[in-house]
């Protein structure tokens, strides 16, 4: 997918907000990923996800674009 852009998220005002960690030395991301495992509580980290199943991403893309996802939502694609 040689095309792909961001574009089409920024068009409908799609904030894409988040860290480029792949440019970050080794250490440094092994440092963040220790420091979140030991500060952040799984049950917090559980609170703001959820899984839905591939069948149902037309209505979650809905969801997403009326503004009424939060948190993360994980696609599950296995049966």
């Amino acid at each position: 997918m040689p095309d792909a852009t961001v574009m089409p998220h920024i068009l409908r005002g799609v904030a894409l907000l988040g860290v480029d960690s792949v440019m970050a030395p080794a250490p440094l991301r092994r440092s963040a990923w220790d420091r979140l495992a030991r500060d952040l509580p799984a049950s917090t980290l559980d609170s703001l996800s959820r899984v839905e199943p591939l069948s149902d991403v037309p209505r979650l893309a809905e969801e997403i674009l009326a503004g009424k996802v939060r948190g993360r939502v994980v696609v599950g694609v296995t049966a």
